[in-house]
């Protein structure tokens, strides 16, 4: 099985296209393909160094995302924290409101025009099964709940460009990681250099 990564620039309606709708839910135990699709997945966000990647994103309308933090996102971040891959299926979140939010800087792969910092909740409750079907809830905080949000958002059909708010900073990727990178220390400039470097020469393979 081979599978890249689609955009929703690539679709003529975009609103039809994969990444606009609403993921359908897997039942357990799981199908060999379903399998598939996860082991491939996991290939792929491990070749990519993270962080986060939704089955609508490879063209596939099941209810699957997988996640990885690796250390040099955590290194970047003082919210973040390492997580290996991991993932999660049938996954849902809900805010805990009186957090509050907060914006900070994202990009997503299927999204190539723009990117920015996005209003994300502070604090959610999450709930999603594993690959042996084990329910798991919890409450979550910081780089991962946001990362959360974004890859549940995926599998709802709701991509960065419909959580934008007029007032968000956005701008073309080049643009928002010239501001980022202005936002880091000297030593996480280095750091953030080697890994832009890193992921977009990935990118082009």
């Amino acid at each position: 099985m081979k599978k890249k990564i689609i955009a929703i620039e690539d679709f003529i309606d975009k609103e039809k296209s994969v990444l606009k709708s609403k993921t359908k839910r897997l039942t357990f135990p799981l199908f060999d393909e379903d399998k598939n699709i996860i082991a491939l997945m996991k290939e792929m966000l491990f070749t990519l160094e993270g962080v986060g990647l939704a089955a609508p994103q490879i063209g596939i309308n099941k209810n699957i995302a997988v996640i990885y933090i690796p250390e040099t996102a955590s290194l970047l971040r003082d919210d973040a924290k390492i997580y290996p891959m991991h993932t999660l299926i049938n996954a849902e979140y809900e805010p805990v409101e009186d957090q509050g939010k907060y914006r900070d800087f994202e990009a997503c792969y299927s999204v190539k025009t723009i990117c920015g910092q996005v209003p994300r909740y502070n604090v959610i409750k999450v709930k999603y099964q594993n690959e042996e079907g084990i329910e798991i809830s919890k409450i979550e905080a910081g780089f991962y709940a946001r990362v959360l949000q974004h890859e549940i958002d995926h599998l709802n059909g709701i991509l960065i460009t419909d959580v934008f708010t007029p007032d968000c900073l956005q701008g073309t990727f080049e643009e928002m990681a010239k501001l980022r990178r202005e936002s880091l220390t000297e030593e996480k400039k280095i750091l953030f250099d080697k890994l832009l470097k890193k992921k977009n020469l990935k990118q082009e393979d």
